[in-house]
């Protein structure tokens, strides 16, 4: 009945938190449970430690957006590879991945290096809808490489060390970014692009001391948590002050106006996330004491009985599930569905987090509700159906790797097991 309700809500056009709480809300009604076990269920799915990272993150993100980071990150990557073949869409690659580890989020790795790249890209001489498809499918590794908002998400829901999920998202990040790189090369080649003039030592160490204090950020943050020196949510916390000090005293480019607008769509953002947090802890209740979870579990042994079968039925369904729902609410709703079958069938859960990280993140360049589609769509002013058409061969691409990572365990744990 609950999926049924959520379904129609969903349909409908419901926001996601809502078609959510108010589909756990009839479900329970129905019932006639106390509105007590909603309340509290409400509360404690966000009453955590770990999910205070979450606004710091996103804070943090924004404020090394308008405080200069981006610009400074992207004119290093142009530096260091624009004298090889497709060097200028390699160094959008190389930007996104610099700054997915700075701002955990997909969206807004997109708007700060697609809002620079894209036209650097155009006046270069590549097409349109190749800049806009790369950059929207780099952006997608605003998720994978730590430190990952959804990452922090499925940890607090599967109950695993946050800190082993920010070392398996490493190497998977980078062999995305590796793949999309090759891409590149291979496309500017073929098309005939030249690369760009060898920048000079002296221009490529002026561009590097002025990005250095970004490229510290991950370093500090997340070796931080590695060696033990912090939690995830207190080294979000340090990466706030670092990015206020570097964005106000270093690169002089924080003002009260854009410290106040950073503030302002952070809390947003944050509060958009923790309802959909809060909301589908009641959700997931619902679905346990029911014995949902239990029940389809046993359907899916029945037709997923081995690893491959099982692996390859969630990679199918997640994308489809990313193609409508915010990644974060679909890892809360289908952790809960898909962990026993994990512990049942021997699947490293660290693994199987990176697994489905790794294909929601596709759902975000992937229509109707590709969220990347979007903001792609906003910086560049293109008619939703050019974005797409650009971003479909890197669906197609992202799609391949996700499976890659998902039957080589060792690109997700071979850190993790050092």
């Amino acid at each position: 009945m609950i999926i049924l309700i959520f379904a129609i809500l969903l349909i409908i056009g419901a926001p996601i938190a809502i078609a959510i709480g108010l589909s756990s809300f009839i479900a329970m009604v129905q019932e006639g449970m106390s509105m007590d076990v909603f309340a509290r269920n409400i509360f404690s799915g966000i009453d955590s430690f770990t999910l205070m990272a979450i606004p710091f993150f996103i804070f943090a993100g924004d404020l090394m957006l308008v405080g200069g980071t981006s610009k400074r990150l992207v004119d290093l990557a142009k530096k260091l590879v624009g004298w090889v073949t497709g060097g200028l869409p390699i160094a959008g690659v190389l930007s996104s991945m610099f700054f997915a580890s700075l701002s955990g989020s997909s969206p807004a790795t997109v708007a700060a290096i697609g809002g620079v790249m894209i036209p650097s890209l155009g006046e270069s001489g590549y097409s349109r809808k190749f800049s806009i498809g790369l950059m929207t499918a780099a952006g997608t590794l605003g998720i994978i490489i730590p430190p990952s908002i959804t990452l922090l998400v499925y940890g607090s829901s599967a109950e695993v060390s946050i800190s082993d999920l920010f070392i398996a998202g490493i190497i998977p990040g980078i062999f995305i970014g590796l793949v999309l790189i090759i891409v590149s090369f291979i496309i500017a080649k073929k098309e005939g692009h030249k690369p760009e003039g060898k920048a000079s030592v002296q221009e490529l160490w002026s561009s590097f001391k002025s990005a250095i204090w970004g490229i510290l950020l991950p370093v500090i943050v997340l070796g931080g948590i590695y060696v033990g020196v912090f939690t995830p949510t207190e080294a979000a916390a340090v990466a706030i002050v670092y990015s206020l000090i570097i964005g106000i005293f270093v690169y002089k480019e924080i003002n009260f106006k854009k410290l106040f607008e950073s503030t302002r769509k952070s809390v947003i953002i944050s509060s958009m996330i923790m309802l959909v947090i809060a909301a589908s802890n009641v959700f997931s209740w619902y679905l346990t004491y029911e014995q949902i979870p239990t029940k389809l579990a046993s359907i899916f042994l029945e037709h997923a009985n081995t690893q491959v079968i099982f692996i390859l039925m969630v990679i199918v369904i997640l994308l489809i599930v990313g193609m409508f729902m915010d990644t974060s609410a679909a890892v809360l709703i289908f952790v809960p569905l898909f962990l026993p079958l994990v512990y049942e069938l021997g699947i490293d859960p660290i693994h199987f987090g990176i697994i489905m990280i790794v294909t929601l993140s596709i759902g975000m360049i992937t229509p109707p509700f590709g969220l990347n589609l979007f903001v792609a769509q906003g910086i560049t002013g293109e008619s939703l159906t050019e974005v797409i058409k650009g971003a479909f061969p890197f669906i197609i691409v992202l799609i391949i790797t996700a499976v890659v990572i998902a039957f080589i365990p060792q690109i997700s744990l071979l850190l993790v097991n050092l």
